[in-house]
């Protein structure tokens, strides 16, 4: 088969994706969208649409409420929780980006077990685990053909241990599906990495016709020759350079050996974006459609999108149809953050496209596992469930084996008592015996196909209209404190654009008062409450819709436990306050144990000027614990901490505010470039003070101006003469995961320190801190 440019390789992909997709619109029994754009013109269900010129809103609206999900997005979309998996030399060198100059025998796990992994993902309710087969250092976990720089060099397994297939028989095993994220950024192919002196990334090669899979013997003297294929597939053809050859190559192996692979996931990270490379996305899409027709190409890709951050959070109104700038055949796929789909993005040219939300998170702070990085609580990850699967998303937790290659008990504890506490909750359907009914409904689709536990039937309102009133009726008086919400999206789109949860008090209807707005809704929506509500009807009333509003599934559910109290972040004067809707007892600790009914009860705030772990749980009436939530805070507390020094802030973003103790306000500073100093802080915290490092808080609005990768930090016992305890800090993936970043040194007494921003993310002209602070020796 043959592809000779990325034009024409574009030109197969998506006309095949149209073809699958009509295919299945037909079985459906619906018809492809139509290209009449006129308003009298019929507009038919399809997987794209374009607003042209002209388009009232009205049509706007239709064609909006009438794109569609691709085959392979619905069966992504069903499967809701899915997991990540890093590991590798990162991981034994403690960092979160390697740099290419890695010895493989660095990596030499003593118990690599992936049947360790797979069960916590399976025991989890995982449906799906993508496995990182090669990280941005390059080093490559199957014995590739076409490098040395793979576990086929390192002692693990004496040289012939193949990870992504004992992942992948691992997966099958447990009825897991796979998917593998193979990083574009490759540092040990860097053509500057004096490790690899002959790399392919950047070496300025030109494009020549290369035969994938290519013989590995003459993949740079002549590409056009190939080495035999896998059995029963075709050899293929495109015009690449030596690195995309080489990334073409390995798609081949990892697609062609290790069975069904469900997600085939790309990033745009660039470690090094001072050496120019380009990627033949078209060329990668063309030959993952080839040999993995059904999988879904997600985040740098067209069937699945980056919700924008990594911090687990979905958009309170997200949508999945997205008004895309360009034809998806020449689309790039850019993250895409802020507002997405409401009505004020469907404007002329726009072409709408079912693009969906992962929404991905680590239960670590970080992706790679290092000593000390903490792990997030089980109240953490319930809130995660509800803002992922419960935002019109699906949930990609991450989880990072240890230096032995397992999956510690502290992740593996947290992610279990998430898993019970979920799955109690949504073990029972309190929803289940009622009567449902509508003001309006289509014949074809009555009320009752709203609880008939098939996504495939739905209710819908009658023809013409956009509101609705849909109620349930209990057999008796029930408490629940959460709605889920499904609309028929796989056969009638997207189109709820608001609803309010209301429930009869014996003598008129009111709204409970929920913890998010009520707007869209999509594959699934989980709305809680504040407090739990007792009643014996419930409406959902849909206040707005683009076209006739459905739903597929309604259910209520009861909490079962209550929720976690809230632990503020600590003040400027070290304390710390617990705080619950419930007039209940909270318990706490501060020793790092799970609280429990003996734990002291919280009665006025905490101290921790020197920073400690809150873990706190409300107590209910019959002794039981509710879920426990957890803090930790870092540094010492900035009481009676003054800026002697600091360059000239921009106006109301003075130096203070990266010591007042308030991560919602930050220092801003023009940054410098040449030879020219950089901008400095200097702080003076009043007294000597025995520190064994410092962390950094960038703005947490993420907004990437003023966030810093690159610093100096120094301390003083005078604040004349200085000793430098680290000189140049770099903060890898600060962009997409703006935490907390911790950075420890030998101890040392100091009253003064001094922090200097070196670089500034993206060369933006601006640098800062939302909070800087520093390690107390423990």
């Amino acid at each position: 088969m043959i592809a000779n440019t990325s034009e024409s390789v574009r030109s197969k992909i998506f006309p095949w994706l149209g073809i699958l997709a009509m295919l299945g619109a037909l079985l459906r029994g619906e018809m492809p969208a139509g290209r009449t754009t006129g308003q009298s013109a019929p507009i038919d269900y399809g997987t794209l649409q374009v607003i042209a010129p002209g388009d009232s809103p009205a049509v706007i609206a239709e064609k909006a409420g009438k794109v569609l999900p691709r085959p392979n997005q619905t069966a992504w979309m069903r499967l809701e929780r899915t997991f990540f998996l890093h590991y590798g030399p990162n991981t034994f060198r403690g960092v979160e980006w390697g740099d290419g100059r890695e010895d493989p025998a660095i990596f030499n796990p003593t118990a690599l077990d992936a049947n360790q992994w797979l069960g916590t993902v399976a025991d989890a309710g995982g449906k799906l685990l993508i496995l990182v087969s090669k990280h941005h250092d390059g080093l490559c976990f199957w014995p590739s053909r076409y490098t040395q720089h793979s576990v086929a060099s390192s002692p693990w397994r004496g040289g012939k241990g193949d990870m992504v297939r004992e992942v992948a028989d691992a997966a099958r095993a447990r009825g897991v599906k796979l998917g593998i994220y193979l990083s574009p950024a490759d540092l040990y192919q860097l053509r500057t990495n004096p490790k690899n002196p002959a790399g392919y990334y950047g070496n300025g090669s030109p494009k020549v016709r290369s035969t994938i899979p290519t013989a590995p013997a003459s993949f740079q003297s002549d590409p056009s020759k190939g080495r035999p294929p896998s059995a029963g597939l075709p050899r293929f053809t495109y015009e690449v350079d030596d690195y995309n050859r080489y990334f073409l190559n390995q798609l081949y192996e990892l697609l062609t050996e290790y069975g069904p692979i469900s997600v085939v996931w790309f990033d745009g990270a660039n470690p090094d974006p001072s050496v120019a490379q380009t990627y033949d996305y078209a060329a990668w899409y063309d030959l993952i459609r080839r040999l993995q027709p059904e999988a879904v190409i997600s985040v740098k890709g067209p069937d699945v999108r980056w919700v924008g951050n990594e911090g687990g959070v979905g958009r309170t109104t997200e949508w999945s149809v997205i008004p895309l700038t360009q034809p998806p055949e020449r689309f790039t796929w850019p993250d895409m953050h802020g507002e997405l789909g409401t009505r004020a993005k469907l404007t002329p040219g726009s072409h709408l496209w079912w693009y969906p939300a992962e929404v991905n998170t680590s239960i670590l702070h970080g992706w790679f596992w290092a000593e000390g990085k903490r792990v997030k609580s089980p109240a953490d990850l319930v809130d995660y469930y509800y803002t992922s699967v419960g935002r019109n998303g699906v949930m990609l937790l991450n989880l990072a084996p240890d230096t032995r290659g397992l999956i510690p008990d502290n992740q593996v504890a947290s992610l279990h008592r998430m898993t019970e506490v979920v799955g109690d909750t949504f073990a029972h359907n309190v929803a289940t015996g009622a009567t449902f009914n509508a003001d309006s409904f289509h014949p074809a689709q009555p009320p009752a196909l709203a609880q008939d536990g098939n996504l495939d039937t739905w209710w819908e309102a009658a023809p013409g209209r956009t509101d609705a009133i849909f109620t349930l009726t209990l057999p008796a008086a029930a408490t629940f404190d959460v709605v889920s919400l499904q609309e028929a999206v796989d056969h009638r789109s997207q189109r709820i654009e608001s609803f309010v949860i209301e429930t009869w008090n014996g003598s008129t209807w009111i709204a409970p008062p929920a913890v998010e707005e009520q707007t869209t809704v999509g594959y699934r929506r989980l709305l809680r409450l504040a407090v739990p509500v007792t009643a014996d009807q419930v409406r959902i009333r849909i206040t707005g819709s683009r076209l006739e509003p459905t739903l597929a599934e309604v259910g209520l559910f009861k909490q079962s436990l209550p929720a976690a109290p809230l632990i503020s972040t600590r003040t400027r004067d070290g304390w710390v306050t617990l705080t619950h809707p419930h007039p209940r007892p909270i318990v706490y600790t501060l020793d790092g144990s799970e609280p429990t009914a003996q734990s002291p009860v919280y009665r006025a705030p905490i101290p921790l000027l020197r920073g400690g772990t809150v873990k706190a749980a409300v107590l209910t009436a019959d002794g039981r614990l509710g879920l426990a939530e957890s803090r930790t805070v870092v540094g010492l507390a900035p009481a009676g901490w003054k800026v002697v020094a600091a360059d000239e802030a921009e106006n109301g973003y003075s130096a203070d505010h990266a010591i007042d103790a308030d991560s919602g306000t930050y220092w801003k500073v023009r940054a410098t470039t040449g030879a020219a100093p950089r901008p400095a802080l200097t702080v003076d915290m009043g007294r000597p003070q025995r520190i064994a490092g410092f962390a950094y808080l960038p703005r947490q609005d993420w907004n990437l101006e003023t966030m810093v990768d690159r610093c100096r930090f120094e301390t003083s016992a005078d604040g004349v003469s200085w000793t430098t305890q680290v000189e140049d800090r770099f903060f890898g993936n600060i962009r997409n995961n703006p935490i907390l970043q911790e950075v420890r040194f030998a101890p040392v007494e100091g009253r003064f320190f001094r922090f200097t921003a070196l670089h500034d993310l993206d060369d933006n002209g601006w640098v800062g801190a939302a909070e800087i602070t520093v390690l107390p020796v423990e």
